[in-house]
Order: structure tokens, then sequence, then C-alpha cells
């Protein structure tokens, strides 16, 4: 992905404390799962719920905690919503973690798999 960049998420299923949807990359024939917290959407800083279904920009983000992440532009209402590498609900506060794959634990909650890699993906 280049230094700024559209993205899309849609939804696919939710469960307890998670949401699992697809993100897809303008202008990339490729599309990856994606992990957020559970519902309902919000608009409320810090409420470390799942954003608004649709289409972001993102832009280049790094900190000493999240290098080489991104961060989604126009989230109404809120800041620092991150797409970073991360398998299961506590690794996220309110940010989306891509995968190449997804199941279910069983108590009910998604988590994906190989996110690390899914990042990289992300970031060609």
């Amino acid at each position: 992905m280049q230094l700024k960049s559209v993205v899309t998420i849609r939804r696919t299923k939710q469960y307890g404390d998670t949401t699992l949807g697809n993100l897809k990359v303008e202008g990339t024939a490729k599309s990856w799962f994606i992990l957020e917290p559970g519902g309902p959407d919000s608009t409320l800083e810090g409420s470390d719920k799942r954003i608004p279904e649709g289409t972001y920009l993102a832009k280049s983000y790094f900190s000493l905690k999240h290098k080489s992440v991104y961060e989604l532009q126009n989230v109404s209402g809120r800041t620092f919503i991150l797409i970073h590498s991360g398998n299961y609900h506590d690794d996220t506060e309110g940010c989306l973690m891509p995968g190449k794959s997804w199941g279910q634990h069983g108590n009910g909650n998604y988590y994906v798999g190989n996110s690390k890699a899914a990042l990289k993906e992300i970031f060609l």
C-alpha cells in the first residue's frame, strides 16, 4: 500500500466482543479478513467499539508501539484508528487487525490468523 490509500471495510459476522469482516484496498485485486471489536458501531472517542462500515483514507503511521502501520483518517468522531497486526480481541482497542484466515474460539469470539503476513501484503 502506498503512503495514502483508500480502504473499504465490509462486515460479515459478529459474535460477542468481536466483528469479522473484509478489508479491500482500492486499486488491488486482493482482500483480507479483518477483526474489529464488537458492535454496535461507535463514533465516540475511546469507546473500544467498531467504527462504522465504509470507505476510509488510510495514511502511513509510526509510533514507538506501532511501527509501519496505517491510520484511518476520516473516521467521524474518532482518531488513531489503526490497521495493525494482532489475532485476538485483546490485541485491539478499537483498531482493525487484518488476517489471511479466521476462526472462532470455543466462547464464540472470532480471531484472525497470519496477521503479520497480511499486514505485510497490505503494505506492498
